[in-house]
């Protein structure tokens, strides 16, 4: 009699590359695309193990708004057969992408939208289920501590500030943590043919090219290495790890001229590097529990209130300010339009002794090492800008110290206290699944 094993998974990825012109995201200014440097996908992964199937689909662009997750996780539920509970939709912020959400002077590219990410996504989660077969799990820590910088800064004169430039005699110290870990989920069939991996690290984008180029950036260049080094069918994820206040800025010092996307290269070959060698060590195994579970957590909005509500519009209307200070009081007069609360899925997931729990919002790195404190698995991941958008999320004593982070507007208007709620979510999140 055949073995029976109760692990099955299948991976695919999608081309959801947009036509050039159209408007980029990652700016508070318009800017729309002159050239395609790399192409953007839809990558889906599917499990099944227990009588529990689910599929996480990592999409290379900035954002998905809540409406827009929320469609795509009901047709990829009708597609696999399951609830959309059990399907996460994840974005790799690239800012070398189409503008996903109306923001600033970015417009929503609903043509995009409609056309081409939607329809990749559900094709991608198709093309998983076909390719679902028997197979096995490992799960590993890598660690890269060259990639990530804090970017806030305490300054001499008592603020906080982001990306104070370089060797700038006014820092007196980085203003927040750093997470170096990448937990790492490796898939393989069971007559060891590689799958699929899903990685994370707490990382924003690093950019550096010439014009307004599209491109999925490390996160693409990553999976195209490992692709290069596990076969054509192989699909690799680099999720999203908690970076609100994380990117590839290191300001004690200037760096030596670069090429450009070269240094995009350069941190895409250290997590190459990292995923083969935990590859090369991995002790797969074919009896995995594969469990999924979801909270709604209601997240407040802060709004302007009395004489703030009238300084908004003054700011609005002057022209004589910048357009980017007047665009400020018009993203604050939007949210005005705001429920007082706007639901948020907070959804955990594991495969074996991986766990992952994600969150909408830009989450502060200190949320990530809060929840992978918390976790009783020995690989935990927190993926950020998951199943919608919920903006920057600072720590309480972040709010306090103030920075770009902390501006009110669209992109930050999670109410303080939100990222503990969250943790605390999350966390119970992740207990329920290994005591389950």
């Amino acid at each position: 009699m055949a073995a029976q094993h109760s692990l099955r998974a299948g991976a695919a990825e999608v081309d959801i590359t947009p036509e050039i012109g159209a408007a980029l995201a990652g700016s508070l200014r318009r800017r729309v695309s002159d050239g395609v440097l790399d192409p953007l996908h839809a990558r889906a992964v599917v499990f099944e193990s227990g009588g529990i199937r689910m599929a996480i689909i990592l999409l290379d662009v900035i954002v998905i708004g809540n409406e827009d997750a929320a469609s795509a996780r009901r047709n990829v539920g009708e597609v696999l057969g399951i609830p959309a509970e059990q399907v996460c939709i994840c974005c790799t912020h690239t800012h070398s992408g189409p503008s996903t959400l109306e923001m600033f002077e970015s417009p929503r590219e609903k043509e995009f939208l409609t056309t081409r990410l939607i329809p990749g996504v559900e094709k991608a989660s198709r093309l998983a289920l076909e390719q679902l077969q028997p197979a096995r799990a490992a799960w590993a820590n890598g660690w890269e501590p060259r990639a990530g910088f804090n970017r806030r800064h305490h300054m001499r004169d008592g603020s906080v500030k982001m990306n104070p430039g370089y060797e700038n005699p006014d820092v007196v110290k980085v203003a927040g943590p750093t997470d170096p870990q990448i937990p790492m989920l490796l898939i393989e069939s069971v007559s060891g043919e590689p799958i699929a991996l899903i990685a994370n690290f707490s990382l924003h984008y690093i950019g550096g090219f010439v014009g307004d180029v599209i491109s999925a950036d490390y996160f693409g260049q990553f999976a195209a290495l490992m692709k290069e080094s596990k076969g054509e069918k192989f699909v690799a994820l680099l999720t999203h790890g908690a970076s609100g206040d994380i990117n590839n800025i290191d300001v004690s010092q200037r760096p030596p001229p670069r090429e450009p996307g070269e240094q995009v290269r350069t941190v895409a070959g250290w997590m190459r590097d990292h995923a083969l060698e935990a590859w090369e060590k991995a002790e797969f195994a074919e009896e995995v529990a594969v469990a999924c579970n979801q909270r709604i957590h209601e997240q407040g909005v802060r709004k302007l209130v009395g004489r703030e509500i009238d300084e908004a519009q003054e700011q609005w209307e002057n022209e004589s300010l910048d357009m980017v200070d007047r665009l400020y009081g018009r993203e604050r007069l939007e949210l005005l339009k705001w429920p007082d609360t706007v639901p948020m899925p907070v959804q955990a997931f594991r495969v074996g002794d991986f766990a992952a729990a994600t969150m909408t919002g830009e989450i502060f790195c200190r949320y990530g090492l809060d929840l992978k404190n918390a976790s009783p698995f020995s690989a935990t991941a927190l993926i950020e800008l998951a199943n919608g958008y919920g903006g920057y999320v600072p720590t309480r004593v972040d709010y306090d110290l103030g920075g770009y982070e902390t501006w009110l507007a669209r992109s930050a208007f999670a109410t303080p206290g939100t990222g503990e709620a969250l943790v605390v979510e999350a966390a119970k999140s992740l207990k329920e699944l290994w005591s389950g």
